[in-house]
């Protein structure tokens, strides 16, 4: 799972999926589903960091060395996800709606607005995922060749950060690279964050199915080259952190 500060939680392909007409909406009514996707997790982030804020001031000593450093340490659970989903479509039903003053549009916005408050409640009934050791996703890897002897082939390439303890974080985008002749395939994770200890590289000949090609970590500053007998058949990329312990938010979090 990814963390809160990783990037947007949903993305326009999985608005599309509770919603199939999303697309021809936002054309038609010229909406940016991009900008509103931004606009629903800044939403989210007010009122977590509400939140956050009055957890601190609690008297729970469990959680007094987690919650005053924020939103960073917020995993992105099921339930976060789809507060985020349906947070964004309410948003983009609500433009609509005062664009045309459709009752089409109302009802849409009245419905998404429903569930994004289902989602929230689940929240607050489940707890908020919460990691004392986040480790955020890298950016996309530098890809380059050298002298090797693997053959040409295209390539797709993800990379993860490792901290002390093996926990890993959630893979950077995939970078693709077409290599034409025979040579190695290079592979370097920049810009790593102060609690990497290490990263992994997943690759694959295709833009799915990527596996681990490391057996053990890489350190921070060190270039992967592939073998020459070409990629290997580690474990599957995982999805990131999962959380340490959820933070009951039962009257905590009050609708804003």
């Amino acid at each position: 799972m990814a963390l809160f500060t990783d990037g947007s939680i949903s993305t326009i392909e999985e608005l599309v999926e509770y919603e199939s007409a999303i697309l021809d909406v936002a054309k038609t009514e010229r909406i940016d589903l991009t900008a509103k996707l931004k606009l629903a997790q800044e939403e989210l982030a007010v009122e977590l960091d509400v939140l956050l804020r009055r957890r601190q001031e609690s008297e729970d000593v469990l959680w007094t060395a987690i919650v005053p450093r924020g939103l960073g340490h917020v995993v992105v659970t099921e339930g976060l996800h789809k507060w985020h989903t349906f947070r964004t479509l309410s948003l983009v039903y609500r433009d609509a709606y005062n664009r045309q003053l459709n009752d089409r549009f109302l009802g849409k916005w009245q419905e998404y607005d429903k569930m994004a408050d289902w989602a929230r409640q689940s929240i607050t009934n489940g707890g908020l995922g919460m990691t004392s050791s986040p480790v955020p996703r890298p950016v996309q890897p530098e890809l380059g060749t050298a002298a090797g002897e693997a053959s040409a082939a295209t390539y797709f390439v993800s990379v993860t950060w490792v901290a002390a303890g093996g926990i890993e974080g959630a893979p950077s985008a995939v970078e693709a690279l077409t290599k034409t002749g025979v040579s190695a395939l290079t592979i370097m994770a920049v810009d790593p964050p102060e609690i990497a200890a290490g990263w992994n590289v997943y690759a694959s000949y295709s833009p799915t199915g990527l596996t681990r090609q490391n057996d053990t970590p890489m350190m921070p500053g060190d270039t992967w080259t592939e073998p020459a007998e070409g990629l290997t058949k580690g474990r599957p990329v995982n999805c990131g952190q999962r959380p340490e312990m959820f933070l009951r938010l039962t009257g905590v979090l009050n609708r804003g």
